[in-house]
């Protein structure tokens, strides 16, 4: 997923209306890709699941960064009422309006194409900002990262997942195995963990399901 640089717009408004045909057969697609993501031992949904928990319980907007193939919005949206997700590639979103209409949840999510490193919203928009395997592809994180920051509300909960050094390994044999290379750049989760504390964040660190995840709640300062 990199990130270039289209003007912002909406792909929301009413549910899409999706043809059976190209909903089930984009169904069937994902659900291949998830299967030969488990035949390698990383289970995607329960990566997902994890996350989620992890994410909850939130009052608020929630702001998603990078689409992707949208097996963490779809996860969320199954657990609150709106979820708004942001990505570059209209491609993708129309993947993933298909895949909500299948399972019944589209009016859920807003489908923003946008660049990240330039959020179309105000300061203190989101309840949550959150990113799930995302931030490896990026061209730009930092900009991303503090992009994310601004957005979020005071108290508001910000959540960074990506592969742990394990699911890495897995990630490079799967690719391998299909003749490509997954990028595998330097995490910068530590660097990140000690800016949220030093800027007030309460900070806590898990692994789990191949993923490395950060949760930071905003502390709202004392009148």
């Amino acid at each position: 997923m990199t990130m270039t640089n289209p003007p912002a717009e909406t792909t929301g408004g009413e549910p899409l209306k999706a043809a059976a045909p190209e909903a089930v057969a984009n169904h069937q697609k994902l659900a291949e890709r998830n299967a030969v993501f488990r035949r390698f031992g990383f289970d995607p949904e329960a990566s997902v699941r994890f996350v989620v928990k992890k994410t909850l319980p939130v009052r608020g907007g929630i702001l998603d960064i990078g689409t992707g193939k949208g097996r963490f919005a779809i996860t969320l949206a199954r657990e609150v009422a709106r979820v708004t997700t942001v990505d570059v590639s209209a491609e993708e979103q129309h993947c993933v309006r298909l895949e909500a209409a299948y399972i019944g949840i589209a009016e859920r999510i807003d489908f923003i194409l946008a660049d990240a490193r330039a959020l179309p919203w105000p300061a203190g928009s989101f309840a949550a900002v959150t990113s799930w395997n995302v931030f490896h592809h990026l061209d730009d994180p930092e900009r991303v990262f503090g992009e994310m920051l601004r957005v979020l509300k005071p108290g508001g909960k910000l959540v960074l997942a990506d592969f742990s050094s394990g699911g890495f390994r897995l990630m490079d044999e799967i690719h391998a195995a299909e003749g490509r290379r997954h990028p595998h750049p330097p995490s910068q989760f530590v660097h990140w963990r000690a800016r949220l504390r030093s800027e007030g964040f309460a900070v806590q660190r898990f692994e789990e399901h191949h993923q490395e995840v950060l949760v930071a709640q905003r502390r709202i300062p004392r009148q």
